[in-house]
């Protein structure tokens, strides 16, 4: 495998872990506040504001290094 392609596929997998861990931080506080009976939230809404997590923490990590 030459450089370049090791290159990319450690970037991609850093973006995939990073977008994931966004979703898993939206989800964890949706349920959080599901158990303390603040808010219920439908998975769908959870899904999207984790997505949207994720592209903004892109977003901070991405420009934020330069």
């Amino acid at each position: 495998m030459s450089k370049e392609i090791k290159e990319q596929l450690i970037k991609r997998s850093k973006s995939f872990l990073w977008r994931t861990g966004a979703l898993v931080v939206s989800a964890g506080f949706a349920a959080i506040l599901d158990m303390l009976g603040i808010i219920k939230v439908d998975p769908a809404i959870i899904a999207i504001v984790g997505l949207v997590f994720g592209e903004f923490t892109k977003y901070i990590n991405t420009f934020a290094g330069k």
